[in-house]
């Protein structure tokens, strides 16, 4: 919790309580704590702001409000006094839980050298045509943020954490069935991002990363790491992959909404969908990279032309996104390295001889041991018996492609103790993601063999050492697998 909103909860609750079990209401004391208490709460919505969670402490000063100007109160039995006791624990513990179990998180300074800009493109592929729409003439169109390394400067505008935030709510809503207001308070996060910051002049050109987010996420779920890699030089750009993605909002404020139900991703033709849709995303990416070659001849928006270096470009993404890393990398010779966050693979077979370029699988515990034992995960999903079938036959036909990828010279990195989301900004919006660890010692973990990675095999850094920054490390298991 925020300090205002601590401060709020202790002042009202202790006010609640003198007011209820005092013996007299008519003193200085009840008087001192009301006013504190009105003061607190008008501090805190002045400071940091409303947000839905912190409403049964604002309920609790009506409360207060309500005692302190009672009048003619009996004295009270002694059921009476059992009975406000355990009503102020429960409704103590409530306004305490909500606040806690959605709190108003805070990122990670970057710790490179650079500040951090950023800026959305809307791009359209004119010869692409949008298969998720009804109208036949609808064309296949992108919201890409770039994060990059800019000058510094005080006067720049700090960029929103999530950007249409109640339309990405509503998406964020029909993907994990939480209900959308419960997400208004993101509002309050705070980017290390500035809006149409100048780049830096620092290098004449920057490498660049294409970051691609996992099935029914969005862009920004990995604002701890773009920023990280902004921060050390890297021109980052991530794509909302529109349709697929929580929610996309378009420049003109049209949106293109999440078009899935949870219920289908346990439908066994469900795998067969995904493996053969993972073609639009690695699309995506591909008219991205032309769009980037464009703006790097000519940026309309006279940031980044002729400052990315194109022969210094690489790729990572989590869990779907992952996957299509990984058919990026065998598919475009664009891309010189990649990494797959905790992603099955998905798309074209991958050759028993490797992806032929650098490439690192990031796996985490819980995934590792569900894949190890999937028959007990299919249980715990509630898979009946006639998909049972499938879903192994998939998921053994997928542990092979993922051995596949990391063949000859692979990296495979396992971080103890995490879970699939781990691998992203979600395991800060609730501590209910993150009982065993601390996500941000974790994010650290993940920014600092993503940083050693690409500097190794992009920029060719000999100082780059990822055997080295697995021994930082007591919690991680690092391998490479042999050159055939």
């Amino acid at each position: 919790m925020r300090l205002f909103e601590t401060v709020l909860i202790f002042v009202n609750f202790f006010t609640l309580g003198w007011l209820l079990f005092s013996k007299k209401n008519a003193n200085k004391i009840p008087c001192i704590l009301f006013g504190i208490s009105f003061v607190i709460t008008l501090i805190q919505l002045i400071a940091e702001g409303y947000r839905i969670q912190m409403l049964p402490a604002y309920i609790c000063l009506l409360l207060n409000v309500l005692i302190f100007f009672r009048k003619g109160r009996k004295p009270r039995k002694t059921w009476k006094l059992v009975l406000g006791s355990i009503f102020s624990l429960l409704f103590l513990i409530i306004a305490v839980a909500f606040p806690v179990l959605l709190p108003v998180f805070s990122l990670e300074k970057p710790t490179g050298p650079y500040q951090v800009g950023t800026i959305t493109y809307d791009w359209t592929d004119e010869n692409r045509l949008e298969e998720a729409t009804k109208d036949p003439d609808d064309k296949r169109e992108l919201m890409v943020q770039v994060w990059y390394p800019s000058e510094k400067s005080d006067s720049l505008k700090r960029a929103p954490y999530i950007k249409d935030l109640p339309e990405v709510a509503k998406g964020l809503e029909k993907q994990s069935g939480i209900p959308s207001l419960l997400f208004s308070h993101l509002k309050y996060v705070k980017s290390h991002s500035y809006v149409n910051a100048k780049i830096s002049v620092k290098q004449q050109k920057y490498p660049l990363l294409i970051f691609s987010h996992g099935f029914g996420l969005l862009r920004n779920i990995n604002t701890f790491e773009v920023e990280e890699l902004a921060s050390h030089g890297y021109i980052v750009v991530a794509i909302d992959h529109s349709y697929d993605s929580a929610a996309t909002v378009f420049s003109n404020g049209r949106v293109a909404k999440y078009t899935y139900k949870n219920e289908e991703m346990l439908k066994a033709d469900f795998i067969d969908f995904m493996d053969s849709h993972n073609k639009v995303w690695v699309k995506d990416v591909q008219f991205v990279l032309d769009k980037i070659e464009e703006v790097n001849k000519k940026d309309p928006l006279n940031i980044f032309s002729g400052r990315i270096d194109l022969n210094k470009i690489g790729m990572f993404g989590h869990s779907y996104g992952g996957a299509t890393a990984g058919q990026i990398i065998m598919k475009d010779s664009r891309i010189k390295a990649g990494i797959n966050m905790d992603g099955d693979f998905v798309g074209t077979p991958i050759s028993e001889k490797g992806l032929g370029k650098p490439f690192m699988m990031m796996d985490a515990e819980v995934t590792m041991n569900n894949r190890l034992d999937f028959d007990k995960y299919l249980t715990k999903c509630g898979v009946s018996d006639d998909s049972r079938k499938r879903f192994i036959e998939q998921n053994t036909k997928m542990c092979n492609v993922r051995s596949n990828a990391i063949a000859n010279g692979g990296y495979s990195l396992l971080i103890n103790k995490i879970i699939h989301l781990s691998y992203t900004d979600l395991s800060l919006f609730t501590p209910l993601l993150a009982i065993n660890y601390n996500p941000h010692d974790v994010h650290k973990i993940i920014n600092d063999f993503t940083l050693t990675f690409f500097n190794k095999y992009l920029l060719g850094d000999s100082s780059a050492s990822l055997e080295n920054t697995a021994k930082k490390y007591k919690n991680v298991e690092l391998k490479q697998t042999k050159h055939n």
